[in-house]
């Protein structure tokens, strides 16, 4: 568990130090902080990598647990509508519920801790306000767990409000 947290922190570490380099080669990249409100209620950082790639990391709240997520998204703009673009992607993410805290409908006894990691996959839409600096969007992102709990979360979705610099 701990070399999948850690080896996740690596990579993301390494991602964001080379977009320094990325920024030099393109001249259009940008950071975006958010919030997330939907099955969950969390907090986004989104950093450009490439013109249309993005590293985007989730924290949020899900049934009184925390779990994390590292996503690569691919953007492609929608040309009909300006301003508005789609994208998808996948990562992974770790979960954890304290004991007697959380409440995940697989919970059979809330006295022991728990702990979920997995693959994600995840596909949205996102919209520049009046060529502001402000972004809403919205995503679905299943996800598959590997621990424990082996089977396919499919709710998550969430609105998003991003304020990009």
């Amino acid at each position: 568990m701990k070399r999948v947290l850690y080896l996740s922190f690596a990579v993301s570490f390494l991602i964001f130090w080379n977009s320094q380099e990325a920024k030099a080669q393109v001249g259009a990249y940008n950071t975006m902080v958010g919030v997330t409100g939907g099955t969950n209620v969390g907090g986004t950082v989104k950093q450009f990598i490439s013109e249309q790639g993005a590293i985007d990391l989730l924290v949020y709240n899900r049934w009184k647990g925390w779990v994390g997520a590292l996503l690569y998204e691919h953007h492609m703009d929608i040309r009909e509508f300006e301003g508005l673009e789609w994208y998808l992607g996948g990562g992974a993410h770790y979960g954890i519920w304290k004991d007697g805290k959380g409440e995940p409908p697989w919970v059979y006894k809330i006295d022991q801790d728990y702990q979920v990691f997995g693959v994600d996959a995840i596909v949205g839409l996102e919209y520049n306000i009046n060529r502001s600096n402000f972004y809403v969007g919205f995503y679905w992102k299943p996800a598959y767990n590997f621990e424990d709990f082996t089977t396919l979360w499919e709710d998550e979705a969430a609105f998003t409000l991003r304020y990009s610099f």
